[in-house]
């Protein structure tokens, strides 16, 4: 019976649950081999895409700076990345700024040279070019750390106001020519020439108010008043002092003036005086004032429409001069060969 009972079951003791699953082992052993594979393959392709990259970018390197590469390629690396092509007290100037100045530099002398049939005269050497690409750069950054100390913002609608001023008599093709001369729009002409105009015109009223920078002009100023007030004759004076190239030789004389012909301190003061009276001092963005009235206009109401009257301007330091010190004192690291 127990003979009979086994030969029934003739697989009993072999388990035969077993089979039911027979690669389970081999499979699992075998995926974590591909994960392996797969894993290493990854990274050996990573390595080998960050090898390649940087031989690129040591190659663009050496050529932008050794062989003043200038294509598509090169364009696109310097675009992305920040490649300096000068530093100003730390502060990057980008390659890709001075690349696309470059190309705007470059393109409008070669339509003045075709607008004028070749009579523009001689295009600069690439050296010239290239200095004077960067050398603008370097200048305009400059500017721009200088209004930022003394907090000057330039709103858009400045840029605007000013845009529409030198656009006037363009006839409405300004964006037309600019389009055509710098290969800029509206937005990267005001963005590039209108903003650094700016920022000079007002950091000059501000570092001509800035008793630190001026404050030699303001002393001499003072001593010219004082001169006045002892009872010098105010031509005198003038002749002596004065700073003004246009005036300063005929006593100081301005002739006569109407509203929105000066600056605001200006016309303020003037417009104030009584004929015969004289101004302690006015500053403006030209320095030190003294004012002397000598003769008013007024129409039917009474109102001051014209003055007549003489000045004496003791300057402090100049715009261009201000920033030329500024320039010679910052530290400047130029990469681009010239």
């Amino acid at each position: 019976m127990t003979t009979g009972h086994h030969a029934e079951h003739p697989h009993h003791e072999e388990h035969p649950h077993h089979e039911e699953h027979p690669h389970t082992e081999p499979h699992t052993a075998g995926s974590k081999d591909e994960k392996k594979i797969f894993k290493s393959m990854s990274m050996g392709l990573v390595a080998g895409l960050g090898g390649i990259i940087v031989v690129i970018l040591i190659v663009t390197t050496v050529g932008l700076y050794r062989f003043q590469w200038n294509n598509p390629v090169t364009n696109a690396v310097v675009h992305a990345l920040p490649y300096p092509a000068a530093t100003v007290n730390g502060n990057i100037i980008r390659y890709s700024d001075y690349n696309d100045d470059l190309v705007t530099v470059k393109r409008f002398f070669s339509k003045q040279q075709e607008k004028s049939n070749g009579q523009a005269g001689a295009i600069p050497s690439d050296d010239e070019l290239r200095k004077g690409v960067l050398d603008r750069l370097i200048q305009t950054e400059v500017l721009k750390q200088e209004a930022t100390k003394y907090k000057i913002v330039i709103s858009p609608a400045d840029l605007d106001a000013e845009y529409a001023k030198i656009t006037a008599s363009a006839d409405g093709k300004a964006e037309e020519q600019i389009q055509d001369l710098y290969g800029w729009t509206a937005a990267q002409f005001k963005e590039k020439v209108m903003r650094p105009y700016l920022w000079q015109a007002k950091l000059a009223e501000a570092v001509a108010k800035d008793t630190s920078v001026s404050g030699d002009a303001k002393m001499k100023a003072e001593e010219a008043l004082q001169k006045l007030k002892d009872g010098a004759k105010f031509a005198d004076i003038a002749k002596e002092y004065s700073a003004d190239p246009g005036s300063a030789s005929k006593g100081g004389e301005l002739g006569f003036f109407g509203k929105g012909m000066m600056v605001p301190e200006f016309e303020a003061a003037a417009f104030a005086l009584k004929p015969g009276e004289m101004t302690d001092l006015v500053q403006t963005q030209f320095g030190w004032h003294i004012i002397k009235s000598e003769e008013v206009k007024k129409d039917k109401s009474g109102e001051v429409t014209e003055v007549k009257a003489a000045h004496i301007l003791i300057a402090g330091p100049s715009i261009d001069e201000y920033l030329k010190k500024k320039l010679d004192e910052a530290k400047v690291s130029r990469f681009v060969k010239i």
